[in-house]
């Protein structure tokens, strides 16, 4: 692993001996894919240094295996959590030793010697906490994900794991999806999931709440690229919108591509089959939805209210931040205001029976709820431009859409709006 961690950013024209380094070079890792050419020249020019390429040598002879990704996840199938915590406790501390007493340190540069530092102490982590996580994942009769002595990681507080000057380095970058794995799992206590979309929702969720900038784009998309076979092309295309970097985006695109086209077709067709349901309000200029008592309806049944739309899905995280917000909007409206108005929650999630139990399991009970058939290809998502959500759009008593794209329940500026449209005391 070593060497892919070091030699990995090197560019393709340049080549070490066959004997220098200390693993395969990992051809799924996603940062090397889309590092800037600059990036890897300077880490290239680096790790040209001969004294360099020596240590290389010497380190690959005392810890053959060390890096190795797939001989380690085998090793620690059979070993148990205390020899497992023990062993890399002791192999982190020999491997620095290795390094701070190497013969010939005061000839490798301070850059070099900061890269395999922290290779070797993000190294320990991250193959502590896949320990719990492959265990688990292997193991489908376990209804719960093993847990770690909290003692073991008493040392990780989550609001420090960010640092994008660790993203050189590869242990550091293996180490963040099981760090965002594990941790969302002890919120969860632990519990096994069943729904691969809210699964990879709770994880990105909480990457965002503990992680920011080039650190949070990496994680977010190495979740989705390990994970787009798995889920419905709403939640891909939902989390790749999430993505900041231009190169992460269009890395997503193309690897879930296949995926996401599959999906999108046969949402396409599930879209046709209600096409006579549709009809039965094809006079009308708004889009047909399905209530929870599976009966279509459009805007058209709240003419003479106001209408506060909010487009969201059941493995949307910020969605369901703002759901408390609403219900204090609701509350906060008089008796007569409330008759003139509606919040009307439309999902866009391709299962309506995620829909439904997130109507139920979130207690939404301050308004109206219909489902939109297809998701991010569903004609309500095509006719109003619904790129992302979450989403809110006002709509008058008249049934003119006055703020296609409107403010949020949090935004303090919410409640005069609609008190204003509402008109009455």
């Amino acid at each position: 692993m070593l060497k892919s961690v070091l030699l990995a950013v090197l560019l393709p024209a340049f080549s070490f001996a066959q004997n220098i380094g200390f693993s395969k070079q990992d051809s799924t890792d996603i940062f090397m894919q889309t590092a800037e050419v600059s990036a890897k020249q300077k880490l290239n020019s680096l790790l040209q240094d001969p004294q360099s390429q020596l240590f290389l040598a010497d380190f690959q002879k005392k810890f053959p295996d060390a890096f190795e990704k797939e001989i380690r996840y085998k090793q620690l199938l059979s070993a148990n959590v205390d020899d497992w915590e023990m062993g890399l406790y002791d192999e982190r501390k020999n491997q620095l030793d290795f390094l701070k007493n190497y013969p010939a340190k005061e000839k490798l540069s301070a850059d070099f010697q900061k890269l395999v530092e922290t290779n070797i102490r993000w190294n320990y982590w991250h193959l502590l906490l896949a320990y719990p996580i492959i265990r688990s994942n292997l193991d489908v009769k376990l209804a719960r994900v093993v847990s770690l002595p909290a003692v073991m990681t008493e040392a990780l507080d989550p609001q420090k794991i960010s640092d994008e000057s660790l993203l050189n380095a590869e242990a550091y970058r293996n180490f963040l999806p099981f760090f965002i794995t594990y941790f969302n799992s002890q919120e969860q206590k632990f519990a096994k999931y069943s729904d691969q979309v809210k699964a990879l929702s709770d994880k990105n969720n909480y990457a965002q709440k503990y992680l920011k900038g080039k650190v949070l784009d990496f994680t977010i998309t190495k979740m989705v690229y390990d994970n787009c076979g798995r889920i419905t092309a709403s939640a891909a295309k939902y989390w790749i919108s999430q993505v900041e970097s231009d190169n992460y985006r269009n890395l997503l695109l193309s690897h879930c591509k296949e995926t996401l086209n599959k999906k999108e077709e046969i949402a396409k067709v599930k879209e046709e089959k209600t096409q006579s349901s549709k009809e039965l309000l094809n006079n009308s200029e708004y889009p047909v939805l399905v209530g929870l008592d599976g009966k279509p309806f459009n805007f058209a049944k709240y003419k003479g209210k106001v209408i506060y739309v909010d487009f969201w899905a059941s493995w949307c995280g910020p969605c369901r931040q703002e759901f408390p917000f609403s219900r204090k909007l609701h509350a906060a409206l008089s008796e007569k205001q409330k008759k003139n108005i509606v919040f009307l929650y439309i999902s866009i999630d391709e299962d309506p029976a995620n829909w439904k139990n997130a109507v139920e399991q979130l207690k939404l009970d301050n308004g109206d709820h219909g489902h939109s058939g297809g998701g991010w290809n569903s004609e309500l998502t095509r006719k109003y431009q619904i790129n992302s959500i979450p989403r809110y759009m006002i709509i008058d008593k008249n049934g003119t859409i006055v703020q296609p794209d409107a403010v949020r329940p949090s935004n303090p500026a919410t409640l005069e709006l609609l008190q204003k449209l509402i008109g009455v005391s």
